[in-house]
């Protein structure tokens, strides 16, 4: 199991290999597939979703597009919190 300093090693050596846009609703931001989504966004988050975004995400996934059920349940709670927020 990968701890969260290798992932974000690992995250932050990957480039835009393909088409890959923000997770955030209406921002059109391409961002590497290994990210969740552009830097304003990213940061415009909670500290404690982050933490969850990073402790769900597997190395590779965005290679093999197989995220794991508790990710996409960390992605669901993200974008509830979006939905919900005042930003």
């Amino acid at each position: 199991m990968s701890d969260i300093n290798d992932k974000v090693e690992y995250v932050k050596n990957q480039g835009q290999t393909r088409n890959h846009g923000c997770h955030w609703p209406g921002c059109n931001e391409q961002v590497p597939p290994a990210l969740w989504g552009c830097k304003k966004h990213w940061f415009a988050l909670p500290p404690l979703l982050r933490t969850k975004v990073w402790a769900a995400y597997k190395i590779g996934q965005e290679i093999k597009l197989n995220p794991s059920p508790e990710y996409i349940a960390v992605m669901k709670e993200v974008q509830l919190w979006i939905k919900n927020s005042k930003f």
